[in-house]
C-alpha cells in the first residue's frame, strides 16, 4: 500500500528505498547505525573553467578526523566533499546550505589548501548537501532477513555503508546484475514468472550477496580506524 491508499499487488518486490527502508524494517533487518561522521557534498562551478584536467585524478586531503576532497567532472564542474568526526553548524537549521559552505571554510576546513577551499567557495548552494553517514553492522547482514519468500532489499535499503572504499554505488549494481540473473534463470526455467520458484530464486540471490556485501562493510571499518588514526 502506497501512501495515498493505492494497492499494488505484485509477484515480486524488491525495497531499493534507501538507508531508512521500509521494506527492510518489515522484514526485521536492524535499523543502520551512525557511523560517528558527517560529510558534506557539493558541486562547485567554474563558468570560465577551473583549469584541472578532466582526467586528473582524485585530490584528497587529510587530517586528524577529517577527510576532504575533489575531483573535475567537465572543464566547469568539479564535485567535492568533506567528511569529519562532527557535523557542521548549522544542520539544525534545516541544514541551510549557505551557512554549512561558511562553516567548512571558516572553521572545519580553514587549515587545507587554498587550492580546496576555492573549490568550495565556487560551490553551487543548490546541490550542496550534508548527512551522517549510516551503516548496517556487518553481523545484521550475515544473521538477518534479507528475504522473506518473494520479497528482499538491495543497495542501501540492504547494505548501507560509508563511502571510504567508493563501493556503495557499486555494490548496489552488483545486486541488481545478481538479481536479474537469478530471476532470469527462474523465467528461463519456466517461460514465465512462477510464484512457487520466485521465492527460491530470491533467496539464492540474498544467499549471494549477504557475505560479499558484508565483507565489504567490515573492510570499510578498517578503513575508519585507519583515518581516525591519521
Amino acid at each position: 500500500m502506497l501512501d495515498d491508499g493505492t494497492i499494488i499487488k505484485s509477484k515480486v518486490v524488491i525495497g531499493c528505498d534507501g538507508v531508512h527502508s521500509i521494506v527492510a524494517r518489515w522484514l526485521g533487518l536492524r535499523s543502520p547505525v551512525y557511523s560517528g561522521r558527517s560529510t558534506v557534498r557539493g558541486l562547485s562551478v567554474f563558468p570560465e573553467g577551473h583549469g584541472f584536467d578532466h582526467g586528473h585524478p582524485i585530490q584528497q586531503f587529510l587530517d586528524v578526523g577529517e577527510r576532504a576532497g575533489f575531483i573535475a567532472l567537465n572543464d566547469k564542474e568539479l564535485y567535492w566533499f568533506f567528511g569529519a568526526t562532527c557535523p557542521p553548524k548549522g544542520v539544525e537549521k534545516e541544514a541551510d546550505p549557505e551557512m554549512i559552505q561558511r562553516e567548512v571554510m571558516e572553521t572545519l576546513a580553514k587549515d587545507f589548501p587554498p587550492v580546496y577551499l576555492d573549490v568550495v567557495k565556487h560551490s553551487d548552494l543548490s546541490s550542496l548537501t550534508w548527512a551522517p553517514l549510516m551503516f548496517r553492522y556487518p553481523w545484521d547482514i550475515l544473521f538477518g532477513n534479507l528475504f522473506r519468500s518473494s520479497i528482499t532489499v538491495a543497495g542501501d535499503a540492504m547494505h548501507p555503508m560509508t563511502p571510504d572504499l567508493g563501493q556503495g554505488g557499486c555494490s548496489a549494481l552488483e545486486d541488481a546484475v545478481a538479481l536479474g540473473r537469478h530471476l532470469g534463470d527462474s523465467i528461463a526455467k519456466h517461460g514465465k514468472l512462477v510464484t512457487g520458484d520466485i521465492g527460491f530464486a530470491i533467496e539464492r540471490y540474498a544467499k549471494e550477496r549477504r557475505l560479499r556485501v558484508a565483507t565489504l562493510i567490515t573492510a570499510l571499518q578498517g578503513c575508519k580506524m585507519g583515518l581516525v588514526d591519521s
